[in-house]
């Protein structure tokens, strides 16, 4: 995102110098994980094409409806997800975040918006589901049972390894305090990746077309409130 790299403030009009600064700002982290895997699983796994490394990691065409169904229905664990983090700050306070993407007036630009929709689907909920879900938690249960109880183990420690991920941009980039950043990270990170891989193991499809809808509505829908109501 451009406030990893820039405090400054945002013009309303978009220009090509922020076009290149946005591309660059995704490339920077999520494409080295997508390098990382395609080259790993060409290698190392022995996939010949791109399509055979996609589809091992979740991307593929089959099982697409029940990885669907089987997220969705687990919304009303989300809502448990969503108390918990109303509980953190109503004891932590509000959450604050970097003010590097408000403009000289003091306001969002609204193409900064737009773009951080986008940016919520690709890269980030379609990269972060296919390592933490359609690889991570795929090679720790390579027996891909359906019983949760079976598939504990993996979920617990993917989804730890997952949480852990996040903590340099919680302390780094958003800034928060080592106690939000804790707070959100076991109250709100740690939680929602049960939830998805729950849904991808429950599914038993090994498709993570599901949790990747998921991932984007969480991060997406404030953004769209924000452009609806202002």
């Amino acid at each position: 995102m451009l406030v990893e790299s820039s405090k400054e403030t945002l013009p309303q009009a978009l220009t090509v110098s922020i076009v290149f600064r946005l591309l660059f700002a995704m490339a920077q982290p999520f494409g080295v994980i997508l390098v990382f895997l395609v080259i790993f699983l060409a290698f190392y796994e022995k996939r010949h094409s791109l399509i055979e490394i996609f589809s091992s990691v979740g991307l593929r065409r089959k099982g697409i409806r029940k990885s669907i169904l089987w997220t969705f229905a687990l919304i009303p664990l989300i809502f448990v997800v969503y108390l918990l983090l109303m509980m953190i700050t109503y004891f932590l306070g509000p959450i604050s975040f970097p003010q590097a993407s408000s403009s000289n007036n003091g306001e969002t630009p609204l193409w900064y918006l737009y773009y951080m929709i986008i940016y919520s689907l690709f890269p980030v909920a379609l990269v972060e589901e296919t390592f933490a879900r359609g690889y991570l938690l795929d090679r720790l249960m390579p027996q891909h049972p359906l019983q949760l109880l079976k598939a504990l183990p993996a979920i617990i420690l993917s989804s730890l390894m997952f949480t852990l991920y996040h903590l340099p941009t919680y302390l780094k980039v958003y800034q928060f305090s080592t106690t939000w950043a804790i707070a959100l990270l076991a109250g709100n990170v740690f939680p929602w990746s049960i939830i998805l891989s729950i849904a991808y193991v429950k599914a038993g499809t090994r498709n993570i077309i599901g949790p990747v809808l998921m991932h984007f509505l969480a991060d997406s829908i404030p953004i769209v409130l924000k452009l609806a109501f202002g």
